[in-house]
């Protein structure tokens, strides 16, 4: 155990100033520590302040910028508004660049500095966010890259555009600039504007009195620019007189029947009304009212040359029954010498056959020397005329019934018939060019008139003998001279006697016969295909398209707004509709459109009622589907549309196609007005157009003429964002 010794007092003084110096040395480790704090304490002092200080910058950095793209967004609002506007400063310079249709490579459209004068929305976000430390500018470019070409160029490119911003307190200018997909697209097309109507296949009811189809043509002052109209025989039934249908040759006829009473003022010097000069005052009044042209009596002799006695009187069965008459009315009388006996043996030396008859030969030669021949036109509704009574149920008139008889079996499309539509306008009076196989059709009735006849036979005998009227039966082929051709003709139109059909006369021949300005439109017959490969004009590269939509309403949910209580349309450019699925495009909710625009549906079918544009001098629309048909839905009786509508399918056999692949118009117990034009490929015969109902096509002078048919569309999304600084 170790016990602590006493210390001496020689070792006390010593152990004090040993304890003095540790005190010294801990106190100049505390105040070294506490240097150190300090210098610590100060330098992170120091560093938070500069990190607040950058914090700060950095915000208002990222202030500056949002700044500049309000000046950004600004100007593009104020290209937005003008782009589309030709009188515009910026609309103007489109238009100018539009009209020069230059070539590809790049070019600057519009070009221009924007001051913060000009930006006052931007520049009054400055101030409240800057406190008027600042300021915003800019600059708009306008630059084409590519010319798409086509019926008319088209153009794409990209508008730049680039925002300035300046802080007072940063020695920096920030810039933003972006850009978004600029495409300007010529929406008309100059070859199937032109045209008012165009239905590529057959329709059987196009002359339906019941169900009418009206067209008003454009009326300009040059009379030398009118509306066009197509009507195709694709699909044609197939019949012994056409047994290929509409790949026969020659091709079937489209037929558009006269009606003298409502086209009267087409027919011009051509109307001459009048009633047959017949023996038979009830034959005559029977004709009255049902004839526009009557042609004085014809004395037979002077064509009679063309005929032979023996061979082309034979086979008629008025001549005939006279002849037989003849023979039966002198049997009792068999004495050599007398006229009974002269008959008899001339009968029994012919057999009984006329044609080797001299008795018959005889009566030929005096009837042909005393026949008067009479002709006139008709109409189909004439000829038919209602409530089952007819002027060709008198004996005179009847020869034509003879060609309804034998096309119901040879051709049935022939019988069909009635009132042609009202190409010309309700007034008769606008041009219009028609082209495809159209025939104008009306009918001539023709026959030779009763007279009473003495004619001289064998041994000095002359016999009077009353003979009745003989129709002029239409025949095909031809077996009497009724149907055989003359030499020389009655007149320019009659080269054969026979009741008959006219279609020679061009239905175009009421407004652009001899000595007038000819057709400046290329035809739709294109290398001997009628008008089946003719479509609207289309983008397939898609380069034009400005919007692009996976099915209808993706569509309607983007494009239609409801403005003021009003469902409108918003276009713009050229919008693609995929519709892979097949839907419907249902626009019979919507009225209103704003814009200019294309609207192409690749598949699947549309219901419209009545659309019209809020601004009719600068709005225009379009609707094109590329394999479906227009669906009318309203709950009024008439729907009024104004736009173009166009269904029509592209077909590997274009001759002849199922119509239930055949795009066009269901009216749907509707009539319809268009404001516009319509290119279909079937009419679908009219079937679901009201009884009395019609369609009405007014042609559209500014589709026909159009000033400025260009949408100018600018990209939704940005193709380019880029932030740059730059330091004074």
């Amino acid at each position: 155990m170790n016990i602590p010794q006493k210390e001496h007092r020689g070792q006390r003084p010593a152990r004090i100033a040993v304890l003095k110096q540790r005190r010294g040395f801990v106190l100049f480790l505390v105040i070294t520590f506490a240097l150190v704090m300090l210098i610590m304490i100060i330098g992170l002092s120091r560093h938070k302040s500069g990190a607040v200080l950058q914090l700060n910058r950095t915000i208002d950095q990222e202030r500056v910028v949002l700044l500049a793209q309000a000046g950004i967004n600004e100007m593009l609002a104020i290209v937005k508004a003008q782009v589309n506007d030709p009188d515009s400063s910026i609309g103007s310079r489109i238009r100018s660049f539009w009209q020069s249709k230059p070539g590809g490579g790049a070019k600057s459209v519009y070009k221009a500095d924007f001051a913060a004068a000009q930006l006052k929305q931007a520049n009054k976000l400055v101030d409240e966010y800057l406190g008027k430390n600042g300021e915003v500018s800019g600059q708009v470019n306008i630059v084409v890259t590519e010319r798409i070409n086509g019926a008319r160029p088209s153009y794409v490119g990209h508008i730049e555009l680039t925002g300035r911003a300046k802080y007072k307190d940063s020695p920096a200018e920030i810039r933003v600039k972006e850009r978004r997909e600029l495409k300007i697209v010529d929406l008309a097309d100059p070859f199937v504007d032109k045209y008012a109507l165009f239905v590529k296949s057959y329709c059987k009811t196009l002359n339906s009195p019941q169900k009418r189809i009206i067209v008003q043509g454009v009326t300009p002052d040059d009379p030398t620019r009118y509306s066009f109209a197509y009507l195709g025989n694709r699909s044609y039934p197939t019949c012994p007189e056409f047994p290929q249908g509409a790949r026969s040759d020659p091709t079937p006829p489209v037929l558009l029947d006269l009606d003298f009473k409502e086209d009267k003022r087409l027919l011009g010097g051509f109307y001459q009304p009048g009633a047959f000069q017949t023996v038979s005052s009830q034959h005559a009044a029977a004709s009255a009212n049902n004839l526009f042209f009557v042609n004085p009596p014809f004395p037979f002799s002077t064509i009679s040359g063309s005929f032979n006695p023996a061979s082309d009187f034979h086979k008629t069965p008025e001549l005939v029954s006279i002849y037989k008459a003849i023979v039966n009315s002198h049997k009792g009388d068999l004495n050599e010498g007398s006229l009974p006996y002269v008959i008899a043996k001339d009968y029994q030396k012919s057999g009984g056959n006329p044609a080797a008859s001299d008795v018959f030969r005889s009566l030929v030669r005096s009837l042909m020397a005393n026949w008067k021949y009479h002709y006139g036109y008709s109409d189909y509704t004439s000829i038919f005329g209602s409530g089952g009574k007819s002027f060709t149920d008198e004996h005179p008139y009847s020869g034509i019934i003879e060609y309804f008889d034998k096309m119901k079996t040879f051709n049935p499309q022939r019988v069909r018939g009635g009132k042609m539509p009202l190409f010309f306008g309700e007034g008769r009076d606008i041009p219009l060019y028609i082209e495809g196989p159209v025939h104008l059709r009306f009918f001539k009735i023709a026959f030779v008139d009763q007279v009473n006849v003495a004619f001289n036979l064998h041994g000095g005998y002359s016999l009077d003998v009353p003979f009745p009227v003989v129709p002029m039966h239409y025949e095909n082929p031809v077996e009497t001279f009724s149907g055989k051709q003359l030499n020389p003709p009655v007149d320019k139109r009659t080269d054969r006697l026979m009741s008959m059909p006219v279609e020679h006369f061009s239905i175009n021949n009421f407004f652009f016969g001899a000595g007038t300005t000819p057709a400046k439109t290329p035809t739709a017959v294109k290398s001997g295909i009628e008008g089946h490969d003719v479509f609207p004009a289309f983008d397939e590269s898609l380069q034009t398209v400005s919007h692009s939509y996976q099915n209808p309403d993706q569509f309607i949910n983007d494009r239609v707004k409801n403005i003021d209580g009003k469902k409108i349309i918003d276009l713009d450019g050229v919008m693609l509709i995929i519709n892979s699925g097949g839907k419907i495009l249902n626009l019979s909710g919507v009225n209103h459109y704003r814009g200019k625009g294309r609207i192409v549906l690749a598949d699947g079918h549309c219901h419209i009622g009545s659309l019209a544009p809020l601004d009719p001098k600068k709005d225009r629309l379009n609707i094109y589907l590329m394999s479906g048909r227009f669906y009318i839905k309203t709950t009024e009786s008439t729907a009024k549309i104004y736009a173009s509508l166009a269904a029509t399918t592209c077909f590997s056999d274009n001759s002849s196609v199922s119509s239930s692949a055949e795009g066009g118009i269901e009216f749907e117990e509707k009539s319809v007005d268009i404001h516009g034009n319509l290119i279909v490929d079937s009419l679908f015969d009219l079937r679901k157009m009201p009884e009395g109902g019609h369609l009405k096509i007014s042609h559209d002078a500014n589709l026909y003429f159009p000033d400025y048919p260009v949408r100018v569309s600018i990209g939704e999304n940005k193709s380019l964002l880029a932030v740059d600084y730059y330091a004074e």
